[in-house]
């Protein structure tokens, strides 16, 4: 009985330990999957802010000390918005842009606007 017990308890530690193991490297098979993502679309942002490209973004329209900024889904990087006309009446609202990106001033020029359907909606924004 007792051999019982202790090859039970052996075989418990080894089983927990074996799930703990595959749960962090789990959690960093996604953080480097994320920053791959995220180093994806900044290379493609500054390419096409180089060739004065227009790129479709899509993001969340929201007021910063008084200013409208952008903030992309994909890199969660905050942009100004050189037009802040084109975005009115879209504060706190998911939305598709059509935008020249200016690096230098890290900043936005949006030519077209589309709020997304509730369905594309990924998630809240998150300050």
């Amino acid at each position: 009985m007792k051999r019982v017990l202790t090859l039970l308890f052996a075989f418990l530690l080894t089983t927990s330990m074996a799930l703990v193991a595959q749960t962090d490297s789990g959690n960093a098979g996604k953080q480097d999957k994320q920053d791959k993502k995220v180093a994806k679309a900044e290379k493609k942002e500054a390419k096409a802010a180089a060739k004065g490209k227009t790129l479709h973004l899509t993001g969340w329209v929201k007021n910063e000390d008084g200013k409208t900024v952008f903030v992309n889904d994909k890199d969660k990087q905050t942009w100004n918005v050189s037009n802040p006309d084109a975005l009115s009446g879209h504060d706190g609202e998911h939305v598709k842009v059509s935008a020249k990106l200016d690096e230098s001033s890290k900043s936005l020029t949006i030519s077209n606007v589309k709020k997304l359907r509730k369905s594309k909606q990924a998630g809240a924004m998150k300050s």
